[in-house]
């Protein structure tokens, strides 16, 4: 218990009292993107999902390579989406915002055109650009237990 208040009274001292005590909050203008994320990618709307990225924006699917830059992103969701209607449902457990950067972290669930239904965690790392927040980067993966790998 002694480690823990060191911890806590030097991580407070350096002003990081937000990743200490702040899990758990999340921060009202990152609700609102992602609710605008969540809206735009639910109606099939690539052009308004990519939008939210940075023109330099990465986006970090699992089990692929990344894409990088916002035509790029919006290309790859134009291409998933053509592969039937899946619905997406975001729930951030923590963000918030320091200066011109802000972070968010929280579970998903996607239900895909098959039926299934796949619960995800996610990560989203923003940037001020002008007087708004974009994606700068963008990762997410599934709960489920990975395949095997292959040997070669």
């Amino acid at each position: 218990m002694r480690k823990l208040a060191v911890v806590v009274s030097i991580a407070a001292a350096l002003g990081v009292t937000g990743i200490v005590q702040g899990q758990g909050k999340t921060d009202p203008t990152l609700n609102k993107l992602a609710a605008e994320f969540e809206a735009a990618f639910n109606a099939g709307d690539a052009a308004k999902v990519a939008s939210m990225y940075a023109e330099d924006g990465v986006a970090m699917p699992p089990n692929e390579p990344m894409v990088k830059g916002r035509s790029a992103i919006e290309a790859a969701l134009r291409k998933d989406m053509a592969k039937g209607k899946v619905t997406l449902k975001l729930s951030p457990f923590h963000s918030a915002i320091t200066g011109d950067s802000a972070h968010e972290a929280g579970t998903s669930t996607v239900k895909l055109p098959d039926g299934r239904t796949v619960n995800e965690k996610y990560v989203v790392l923003y940037r001020r650009v002008g007087n708004e927040w974009k994606i700068a980067y963008d990762i997410w993966n599934s709960d489920a237990p990975s395949g095997p790998m292959d040997k070669k």
